[in-house]
């Protein structure tokens, strides 16, 4: 008999990702893409599970995971370390997020890489997809101020298919001057609780630009996910913040 899913475990989402001069050798290379999973308290095991397996029947050529694993305990890297494991793809990368250095983002670091996945801070990692260069390009959390862009593109090639990682959508103007095709980013859970005219105006005091889904800034692409977990509340309400994997799949434009 199938699992029952409720409307708090994750959804898969498929998007078709256009991007001006692509290779094309990386037409229809699939990016899966994670974020907030927040472990612990307010993100059960299952709904963690459930968005491994999603990923993993993705079949995705990489998949990128864009920071806070955890939210605040110590113990929170245990259980990321018993529950994050056995993602499936090719190539797994990710970079960390504001929560990973409130806690402990040397033991997330150590446990990423236990797994077997990529730890990105303030660099890239170029994969040989296909017989073209694809360079993932990770810029370490701008929340808590540790991004360097110039660390980061300083021997990026000129060539190449550009996908840049990065916890906080707000950095995406600048990354885009630097020359990227698409930027994948998390942080904001949709708003979490998502109040039509209540919400929005909090948004928009915040000042913050980039909430959910995508957005075309100078030559790039940005795509800001929902993410995967909760925190402060165990709850994830209104448009736009379902709990999700999403799956991008690069298209010549």
């Amino acid at each position: 008999m199938a699992r029952r899913r409720s409307t708090q475990s994750p959804q898969l989402v498929e998007h078709d990702v256009e991007i001006a001069g692509l290779d094309e050798r990386h037409e229809g290379v699939r990016i899966a893409h994670m974020s907030d999973l927040h472990v612990g308290r307010f993100t059960g095991p299952r709904r963690i599970r459930e968005a491994v397996d999603l990923a993993n029947e993705a079949e995705p050529d990489v998949l990128v995971l864009t920071g806070d694993f955890v939210t605040y305990a110590k113990h929170e890297v245990l259980l990321l370390q018993q529950q994050l494991g056995g993602l499936r793809a090719p190539h797994v990368v990710t970079v960390l997020g504001n929560h990973d250095y409130y806690c402990d983002h040397h033991a997330i670091s150590s446990v990423l890489r236990g797994h077997g996945y990529r730890v990105l801070r303030n660099e890239r990692h170029t994969i040989e997809m296909r017989g073209a260069p694809l360079h993932v390009i990770g810029i370490d959390d701008p929340v808590t101020y540790n991004h360097d862009l110039d660390v980061a593109f300083e021997d990026v090639p000129e060539t190449g298919t550009r996908v840049v990682l990065c916890h906080g959508p707000e950095l995406a103007p600048k990354i885009s001057q630097r020359g990227a095709d698409l930027i994948l980013s998390g942080h904001t859970h949709g708003g979490q609780i998502f109040v039509k005219g209540i919400t929005d105006r909090i948004i928009d005091k915040l000042g913050l630009r980039f909430v959910s889904g995508f957005y075309e800034i100078g030559d790039s692409k940005l795509y800001v996910t929902p993410g995967v977990g909760s925190s402060s509340l165990p709850l994830r309400v209104g448009q736009g913040t379902r709990a999700e994997v999403a799956v991008h799949t690069l298209r010549a434009a």
